[in-house]
């Protein structure tokens, strides 16, 4: 089977990429057994050759000396016992004098030691002790020539052997970032073959999750990876049919409801001024009871209509607005309500313009006050602060009330979802109202949630961004 980068599995990659980021530490390893073999068996050879040439250049010397003695013996007393000594002493040295000049490579030095030496192997037996004293002398000075040319050979090589050993550790030192440098960029390589199509599939949730444009661009990568794309192209192709389905039934139910209600609405107030005759206390306590279930189911219409405004509204148009302005006419239309439960709204307002959607931030108070007016206490204050924190535009719409549990905080941002705690007003709650303030509060790059204070037992703060443009 033939293996391709484009069709690999994850697996596959994986171990691939392990596998070329392990081919230049092998080499490494390598490099390095091969240069610390190649350096040992160099100081080994070293080694040997200066031992070699120390016990020469001792035996040369110990072969002079009994060379010294036994010329003089014999000058003294001149018997063949003792010629024969001098001659093997002197023969003995011919040939560690060979051996010493191959090595040494001291031509002229050897030359001139070796004809000394002949001069003393001819005439040492005819010479007196005064005529042979030059000769010996000659002879011991230029086998300390030739000794100091050993030792100092000796320090060349072991000065050779040091830089040897530099170079080597240099070439290997080389070798390691070059070989580090390439494992490196192998992992980065590898890498990325896996982490592209990782961003690609996160771009992709990300537009799913936010509603955007799906990428159209087809993603490469392990087979694993591909397959979850395309996974994830179906899936985001099935979430756009059932948006839009769902866009569709929001707006024809919406819009359908409408008419019928209306036509109820007006039956109920026809019954309930009898201008088609006269109705006894039962049947206008049943028209009373239509006509304010026709009425909650206006309201619940009402907010169904702006969810699916909301829904459609693609992007924030801000301007410059007083909030001021925008707190005034959102207290008067909420203004009856607030009044029949004897609330009152408490204004702290720190900002004299700020630059946002009016729309979106209206739909924010309605609901917010709504809320509050709904599910706070009979008589207790409302309390509305809009201030300015770092680089953040925070509203707080705070009532007393009963407190809201901890665990259902997040949950009661969602849409259709509802508290355990009952409503006051005559209106049941169809759980879009705190969805639309998170809904809006996203539109304007801000998030909703609910805070503690101590001033109040239930707070829902916004927190909206400053944006950089200036007044005009």
């Amino acid at each position: 089977m033939r293996f391709s980068l484009q069709t690999a599995s994850l697996r596959q990659l994986v171990l691939l990429s392990f596998f070329l980021a392990l081919i230049p530490l092998a080499v490494l390893l390598w490099q390095s057994h091969k240069a610390l073999t190649g350096l040992s068996q160099h100081a080994v050879e070293e080694a040997e050759a200066s031992v070699a040439s120390v016990r020469r250049a001792e035996n040369m010397q110990n072969l002079v000396v009994d060379i010294e003695r036994a010329v003089r013996q014999h000058a003294v007393v001149k018997t063949d016992a003792l010629a024969r000594v001098a001659r093997t002493y002197l023969d003995n040295y011919r040939s560690v004098l060979s051996e010493v000049c191959h090595n040494v490579g001291q031509p002229q030095l050897c030359q001139q030691q070796q004809y000394q030496l002949q001069l003393l192997l001819d005439n040492f037996s005819g010479l007196s002790s005064s005529e042979l004293e030059p000769l010996v002398q000659q002879f011991r000075l230029q086998q300390q020539q030739l000794t100091q040319k050993i030792w100092l050979l000796l320090e060349q090589n072991l000065q050779q052997q040091q830089q040897y050993a530099e170079q080597s550790q240099q070439q290997l030192a080389w070798q390691t970032v070059a070989l580090v440098l390439l494992t490196l960029l192998l992992v980065m390589w590898a890498s990325g073959r896996i982490a592209a199509p990782v961003r690609k599939l996160d771009k992709m949730i990300r537009a799913i999750g936010q509603q955007h444009q799906f990428p159209d661009e087809k993603l490469t990568g392990p087979r694993e990876l591909t397959e979850l794309g395309e996974q994830l192209r179906w899936l985001s192709s099935r979430l756009q049919q059932l948006e839009a389905l769902r866009l569709i039934l929001l707006r024809h139910a919406s819009h359908e409801l409408k008419t019928p209600l209306s036509s109820i609405r007006e039956g109920c107030a026809l019954l309930s001024e009898q201008l088609l005759g006269p109705l006894n206390a039962r049947q206008l306590e049943v028209v009373g009871l239509l006509n304010g279930s026709a009425n909650r189911l206006s309201v619940l219409t009402e907010q169904l209509l702006d969810y699916n405004r909301l829904l459609q509204q693609a992007k924030p148009e801000p301007e410059w607005h007083s909030p001021q302005q925008l707190f005034s006419e959102c207290f008067n239309d909420h203004a009856l309500s607030l009044q029949q439960r004897g609330q009152q709204v408490e204004l702290s307002c720190e900002l004299t313009a700020i630059y946002t959607d009016s729309t979106l931030f209206r739909r924010i108070l309605d609901n917010l006050i709504n809320n509050a007016q709904a599910y706070g206490s009979q008589d207790s204050p409302v309390w509305v602060k809009l201030y300015q924190r770092e680089h953040q535009l925070l509203l707080d719409v705070a009532n007393n009330g009963n407190p809201i549990p901890t665990a259902l905080r997040e949950k009661l941002f969602e849409p259709f979802q509802r508290g355990t705690t009952p409503r006051f007003d005559s209106v049941q709650g169809s759980g879009l109202g705190l969805s639309i303030v998170a809904d809006c509060a996203r539109l304007l790059g801000g998030h909703a949630d609910i805070v503690d204070v101590i001033y109040a037992d239930v707070c829902i703060r916004v927190r909206l961004p400053l944006l950089e443009e200036k007044p005009v």
